[in-house]
Formats: structure tokens, sequence, C-alpha cells
């Protein structure tokens, strides 16, 4: 009977690692973020014919859910028959049932069919457009597959992307790093979950495939502008223009202004970052901390060394005359009088939106350097 239990129960949790066998028939499965699973068949409580741990931590980026998620599902699992299992060591350290019959062991895969069910194969995350879309966005490497995530990554950025199909063209969008996550969310009219497991930021559900890949494609952009683009690009640049002269050395700084401000542009999308305005043409590329005082090319061109403002705050922002704190709050000199402030239209409810954490030290260095206190 247990190899029957045993076929049974490999193909509802394929897609969850590599099948491994233990001693006396017992099995687990493997995969790259470790176990998943272990299922027993000898050495059981009194009257259990199966006793299965689930690893909560492992599970989570294969099925999209939260390791609190799988514990309490497994635990309502555990509940509905009442038997207890083996801990003893390693054994027991998931959360765990036991089944003692074949209808405990069919009432338990119906529900498991439930919650954590599979991809129709005429789902659009089977084409190869979603593959295409990745591609196109920079995620070079061969994709990789665990349980119902694809899983795609980078030769030119460290982040990774996830994603898993739902049903009625719905997806879930998973992010390595919870900034990034974020900001693409924001920046596609969404909101991320963010959490503290293997995916720190998750977008569910994306709906229909334009979505899905618009949020691809802007994945893929905010994760090259956060691996350091522009740096490479002036590195390229620079290596082919001469550099001898004093106008030779102004011509190499104004393409570094160039890159700098095209890489504002993607990140703030074309808008100033406090005001809105899309008027591209008009938009600034503000420095926080000033070219001539970074001490490195990689700071000079870090997109979070700079605000893409309107004409007159750049004005402001340059000269000192503004600034903002670490939530994005304006703050206005003491040295503009009221009168001064309404004639240059200073607005107390100006703030930098979509703040990120990497804007805050250059945000304290422009207060304590460049601010007319």
């Amino acid at each position: 009977m247990s190899s029957e239990y045993e076929s049974m129960l490999r193909e509802a949790f394929s897609g969850l690692g590599s099948y491994s066998k233990m001693a006396n028939g017992n099995f687990r499965l493997q995969a790259p973020g470790g176990q998943t699973c272990a299922v027993y068949f000898s050495g059981n409580a009194s009257g259990n014919a199966v006793e299965i741990g689930l690893s909560a931590q492992t599970l989570a980026p294969i099925l999209g859910r939260t390791e609190a998620e799988i514990a309490e599902w497994v635990g309502a699992q555990a509940a509905k028959t009442g038997r207890e299992r083996i801990v003893s060591g390693l054994r027991g350290k998931y959360p765990g049932l036991a089944l003692g019959s074949g209808r405990e062991l069919q009432e338990f895969l119906l529900a498991w069919g439930e919650f954590a069910p599979r991809p129709a194969r005429g789902e659009v995350f089977y084409d190869t457009q979603v593959e295409k879309a990745t591609h196109l966005a920079g995620f070079d490497l061969a994709p990789a597959r665990e349980g119902n995530w694809m899983i795609f990554r980078s030769s030119a950025f460290p982040q990774t992307l996830g994603v898993a199909a739902q049903s009625c063209e719905r997806y879930r969008v998973a992010f390595s790093v919870a900034a990034w996550g974020q900001k693409v969310a924001q920046d596609c009219a969404t909101d991320a979950r963010t959490g503290a497991g293997p995916w720190p930021a998750v977008v569910d559900p994306v709906t229909g495939y334009e979505a899905l890949y618009a949020m691809i494609q802007r994945a893929g952009r905010v994760a090259h502008l956060l691996a350091g683009e522009a740096a490479g690009q002036f590195a390229d640049e620079a290596q082919r223009l001469p550099a001898t002269t004093e106008a030779e050395r102004w011509v190499i700084g104004r393409v570094g202004q160039d890159i700098f401000r095209q890489s504002l542009i993607d990140y703030w999308q074309g808008r100033c970052s406090v005001t809105g305005l899309s008027l591209e043409l008009l938009l600034r590329a503000s420095h926080i901390k000033p070219w001539a005082r970074c001490k490195s090319d990689a700071e000079r061109l870090d997109v979070f060394n700079g605000l893409l403002l309107a004409p007159h705050l750049d004005a402001l922002f340059d000269g000192g005359w503004i600034s903002f704190d670490g939530d994005g709050r304006v703050l206005v000199s003491p040295e503009l009088s009221g009168d001064q402030q309404a004639l240059l239209g200073v607005q107390l409810r100006w703030r930098v939106a979509e703040l990120a954490e990497p804007h805050r030290p250059y945000l304290a260095w422009h207060r304590r350097e460049i601010f007319r206190r």
C-alpha cells in the first residue's frame, strides 16, 4: 500500500524539488532553496500510514505564499485528522501532519490541489512570450523552474525575478530585493506586498499579459539603473575620448552629465520627482552631491545622487535655498523671507515622491554642506 501512496504523493508534490530515497522506503524532495518536504511510511506513530513534514520556509517562494500561510494551512490539515506524528531529531522539524487511511490521504490531496494549484498548460505563462519578455528586459540567463515559479536572472545585475501563473490571466511577480520591487510596483501603478520570506516583495495579482509584460520591462530597466549602468556607460565613453586638454576634459564631463540626466529620466519616468511635471525638455538633472565634490565616477553617476527637477526647483536646490529631509519633505532656508518664497512659488507641501533609502545619505550631505541654514 505504501508504494501506491508514494506514487500519489509524488504526483501531487511534483514541482517541489528533486526526489531522493531515505531509509525504509521514506523519501524527501529537495529544491534549490533546500528540502521542501519529507514523507514517512515507516517508523510512524501507531495507526499512521503516512507522516508528512512540509518546510514552510522553502515552500514559500515555490508556492507564492508566506511562511505563515503555509504553516497555518498545514496545521489546519493536521487538525482534521487529529493524529499525532513522530518528532525526533530533524524529523518533525517542519510543520506536518499524519494520515491513517486512503480516505484521509485522498482528502488531503484534494485540499493540496486547491491550496497549491498547478497552472494550466494553456496559460500564457507557459508561452515563450514570457521568456522573450524577460530576455528583452535583460534577464539573459537561462530561466529555472521552482514549482509554479519561473525564476529569471541576469548577468548584468544581481536581482532575481519570479513569475508564477494563476488562473484567468492572473500572475504573481516576485522580487528578490524589497526596494526594487516597491519601486517597480509604484511605477506600474500598483502595490507590492513586502515580507521577510525568500521573496521580500510580491505583486499579486498582475492581471493580463500586457500588464505582466510592462512590469517585467520596468523591472529590468530599474535593475539596470540600480546596478550602476550609468557609470559603466561613462567608463566606456571616457576610454574612447582624449583627455589631454582642458577642453577635452570638459567634453568628457559633459558626456557624463548627459548619461546621468538620462538615468534620472529613466528612473523618474520623465517626471519631476517633486511636482510631477512631465515636460522632459524643461527638466533638470540635479546632483544632490555636486559632480566636482564627488570622490568617484560611481558616486557622480549614482542614480540615487540625483533628483529630476523642474527648472525653478533645480535652481533653488542647487543654490541651497531648499533641501529635503529624510522623508522627502521640503526644507526652506530661513534666508528666504515669506514674500520671497511667495514670489519664487515655494510650496511647503513639496515632497520628493518615492524617496528610496539610498537617497537619504546624499540628502543628509546636501543638508549639511549645501543647504543655507
